[in-house]
């Protein structure tokens, strides 16, 4: 049902199989088998100039390539073209605080520290998706994490996060109830991390990864009922201070 043909720099159109005409719109599909062109009127939206860029730069240089990723929905295809990020230089000094989250089923909690460790925000960014279709649970996604990472570009500080353990999630789903395999189906969680990694990269902040052992349960007996918030803002803070490199 999908199919990733990958990009290149070497040759004009970044791609060994596909040109994109971007006078005319048209991704022309080289198809050697049969000595023939097959022209596919597209129209990309989100990120195009990054495409028109990555086309039009020179002969094997970087950023050049271009992968495109055919998804056959039957009656319709859906193409996505895939660029190269561009290197840059990433916000990551943590000496005035950083921003820490706990991603949560329905919620990320948010905490802010200060130059020496203390909490100076708290708050919580709800994320419904149960319930929810595939496409609407990326949008609500996307919009969880814009509004998480802008905590970072409103403070200046980057973010840290869990290390989450994506193999230990997958056994999980496969010895859990039917109830809980569904609720981290749902949950989505190596897709909020990649959509907050993207993010971070866009708007230019570092993501930091830290050890997730007993965040919430550090939380819960040191810090929750001391400063009157929930387990999961408790470690959200936990993971900021562990991230500044305190031992809790």
């Amino acid at each position: 049902k999908t199919m990733m043909i990958p990009g290149r720099r070497q040759g004009k159109y970044s791609n060994c199989l596909f040109k994109y005409q971007l006078e005319e719109g048209v991704l022309i599909y080289r198809c050697s088998s049969e000595n023939r062109e097959i022209r596919l009127k597209v129209r990309f939206h989100a990120n195009a100039k990054k495409l028109e860029r990555a086309v039009k730069l020179p002969h094997n240089t970087p950023g050049k390539a271009v992968a495109y990723l055919l998804e056959d929905h039957k009656k319709y295809f859906i193409i996505k073209a895939v660029v190269e990020m561009e290197d840059r230089e990433l916000m990551e000094n943590k000496q005035d605080g950083v921003i820490g989250i706990d991603i949560n089923v329905d919620h990320i909690a948010v905490s802010e520290t200060d130059r020496c460790g203390n909490c100076v925000l708290l708050k919580t960014v709800p994320m419904p998706l149960r319930g929810k279709k595939k496409n609407q649970r990326k949008h609500q996604i996307r919009q969880t994490v814009k509004e998480v990472v802008l905590e970072c570009v409103r403070s200046h500080k980057p973010l840290v996060m869990e290390a989450l353990d994506f193999e230990k999630k997958k056994s999980d789903m496969r010895y859990g109830n039917q109830r809980h395999n569904q609720m981290l189906s749902e949950f989505a969680t190596k897709q909020i991390q990649e959509a907050i990694e993207r993010r971070c990269w866009k708007e230019g902040y570092g993501v930091i990864q830290v050890n997730p052992a007993y965040t919430s349960q550090i939380g819960r007996e040191k810090y929750s009922r001391k400063m009157g918030c929930t387990v999961h803002l408790a470690a959200s803070f936990v993971i900021a201070r562990r991230g500044m490199g305190y031992q809790n």
